[in-house]
């Protein structure tokens, strides 16, 4: 997106809210969020200044210090972006009670933003929330601030996936509305359990051998009256029900502030107090008489004002707003007597809805996303073996190749139902990673629109020994094919003296892949090394082909060896994947016999591909997944010293 046009002022933070419902809303039009458990706050970077600000308009700069740190980041001029500050549980989870616990959380303190109002001399809020995010996703990359992923369409199985992973709920957005300050318009949340804000009212003294109090007393505004609506007495610690204690103890007033008073018997054993506090409780339902079933506190709200509480009611999901750009009409099609009859909105593959199936993805040759789906449902039986149980890093282009692309490493907080996720310790902190399981998964991919799926050298299972290595050759821009096919040729004859069997594939542009599979005994390191001893030893037989230096000047006549792919974390292009290149090219597992110089990579694509497999006899790959070999000590030290005749 390009900003222009004359610079406007920042505006000021006034969220926009969203209306509690039954079920969540269905149909192409709707983008479905994870609901997320913290604070609800909006950052305004001005040059280097960078203000926080709650829902309620107070400055909260100094409560975050590291949400600053991570918005300094931001290689942006000014902005003003809306999120939510949680606190991330090492499952994966927000929890606001945690929130509230910072000191002795185990859980790691973040900023999500979900939206992008104002950027660099520009107001964003007309613009539709689509295009807002596609922005925000751009300047929030590889910085501290972490961006709220979304899928489209399919509003059932988000909420099933968001309670399976025992998250709050789901919010759910019309994605061609611009962004409607203060109002409850366009956006639904629908939750998975029972939860809300209550004011305080009063306490009851403790029994037993707790301390600090034995239950709150809460409600909520009906009009002008704070009505009654139960006593919460779970969801404290010690530590926390003292503090509470002496904070209501401050506030006491002699008087009931409930209209009208709850029951007699537990007035005779209250405090009151004045209504001031806002705390957020759990629970299970309302019971008839209105009052909360099974409640559980979870923390006072500093961010709402007690006059803004009032009891939630759900009701059905809107129908898009007048407001709503009209979305291209369902194509028809003619039956037998000549009538016309009308396709489903939503097309599936392997069982997973594709929305915007229209969307263009490549230009030339012009193929949709709908296209791009329809190429993994026919290729994931053989793609799933290359693929499966690896840690994946992903290529998302959200308005196909013509637009911004942008690698995927973490799954940040959110992930589709059909593909796993796992928590790999990094360096300094738990990186979340998606994993394909299914042939569905794949195609999960493709409506999230990512079309490049690239693998780590490892499984999950045992993510710390890989079980291959893989040799790139990425040639220089006045390398010949012929060139690339005679230096595949001689790393498969240097590996098969060392006893190690290598298959070939290409890599959807002009390089080769050169893979070995190994038994999972060797960890990364070794397996770095002998990928580096193997591109010195080219080095020593041809430094005038090949080279391991990266930078790419003086090289355009070389084929680097990119031994780097087999570094811990680092990956390569997945067998059958797709690139996000003109053309729509594919990687593809090819037959030694195959590799010549009349070979054509360009030639395996999205449209060729499928036909491929289809007229295989005989797989190309054949023996690769039943290969039980290693690198032994020996080819490591022969390795070290070999000289390539």
């Amino acid at each position: 997106m390009h900003i222009i046009g004359a610079v406007e002022r920042i505006p000021e933070y006034e969220p926009q809210l969203a209306q509690l419902v039954k079920a969540p809303p269905e149909g192409p039009e709707w983008i479905h969020e994870l609901k997320y458990d913290g604070y609800r706050i909006g950052c305004r970077i001005d040059g280097r200044s960078i203000a926080l600000i709650s829902r309620n308009g107070k400055d909260w700069t100094h409560a975050f210090p590291a949400v600053v740190r991570a918005a300094r980041q931001l290689e942006v001029k000014s902005a003003l972006l809306d999120g939510e500050v949680c606190m991330v549980l090492p499952d994966g989870r927000t929890s606001f009670q945690a929130l509230q616990n910072a000191g002795s959380s185990k859980g790691t303190l973040v900023y999500i933003v979900f939206d992008l109002l104002y950027l660099d001399g520009r107001s964003l809020v007309r613009e539709p929330l689509h295009v807002r995010k596609s922005a925000l996703e751009r300047i929030v990359r590889d910085t501290g601030v972490q961006f709220a992923a979304h899928i489209e369409g399919s509003g059932a199985a988000a909420f099933h996936e968001a309670c399976r992973l025992r998250a709050e709920g789901i919010v759910s957005k019309l994605r061609d509305q611009p962004y409607m300050m203060g109002k409850r318009t366009g956006w639904v949340k629908t939750k998975c359990v029972q939860r809300q804000e209550f004011v305080i009212g009063g306490f009851t003294d403790p029994e037993g051998s707790r301390q600090g109090i034995g239950a709150l007393l809460v409600g909520y505004y009906d009009r002008d009256r704070l009505a009654f609506a139960g006593k919460v007495g779970t969801g404290f610690t010690t530590k926390s029900a003292a503090e509470l204690r002496r904070t209501l103890n401050r506030i006491e007033i002699r008087d009931s502030p409930f209209t009208p008073p709850p029951p007699g018997w537990l007035g005779r054993n209250a405090h009151w107090v004045t209504p001031t506090l806002v705390g957020e409780v759990a629970f299970t339902e309302w019971t008839g008489e209105g009052n909360l079933r099974h409640p559980s506190f979870q923390g006072l709200r500093s961010d709402k004002l007690p006059r803004s509480i009032v009891r939630e009611q759900p009701e059905t999901a809107p129908a898009p707003a007048k407001t709503v750009r009209s979305r291209p009409k369902r194509a028809t099609t003619r039956r037998s007597d000549g009538k016309a009859k009308r396709e489903p909105q939503t097309p599936a593959v392997l069982g997973v809805a594709i929305t915007h199936a229209d969307r263009m993805m490549y230009p030339k040759p012009p193929l949709t996303k709908l296209d791009v789906a329809r190429y993994y449902g026919d290729i994931a039986k053989a793609m799933l073996p290359h693929v499966a149980g690896r840690p994946l890093t992903l290529v998302r282009c959200g308005e196909g190749i013509t637009g911004d692309c942008i690698f995927m490493k973490h799954s940040k907080l959110w992930a589709p139902p059909q593909l796993k996720r796992v928590r790999i310790q990094e360096k300094t902190k738990l990186g979340e990673y998606l994993v394909i399981e299914s042939t569905d998964a794949i195609v999960a991919l493709a409506q999230m629109d990512i079309l490049e799926i690239h693998t780590w050298n490892t499984r999950e299972d045992k993510v710390e020994l890989p079980d291959r290595v893989v040799i790139d050759l990425d040639p220089g821009t006045h390398v010949s094919w012929r060139a690339v096919v005679d230096a595949g040729r001689l790393v498969r004859d240097l590996l098969h003296t060392l006893n190690l069997e290598s298959w070939a594939k290409t890599t959807g542009g002009r390089g080769l892949h050169v893979v070995v599979p190994l038994t999972r005994k060797r960890p990364w390191d070794e397996c770095l090394e002998f990928a580096r001893s193997l591109g010195e030893a080219l080095v020593r037989h041809d430094p005038k082909l090949f080279t391991i230096q990266f930078g790419k000047r003086g090289r355009e006549r070389q084929i680097l060896i990119d031994y780097l792919r087999n570094n811990r974390t680092n990956t390569s292009i997945a067998a059958l994947s797709t690139r996000a290149r003109d053309g729509a090219p594919v990687s593809v597992p090819i037959d030694w016999d195959e590799l010549k110089a009349s070979l054509e990579p360009a030639s395996f694509t999205i449209e060729s591909v499928p036909r491929r497999l289809a007229s295989q006899r005989t797989d190309p790959w054949a023996g690769y997944f039943r290969a039980r070999q290693t690198i032994s000590a020996g080819a490591m030290k022969a390795l070290k010293g070999l000289h390539v005749s």
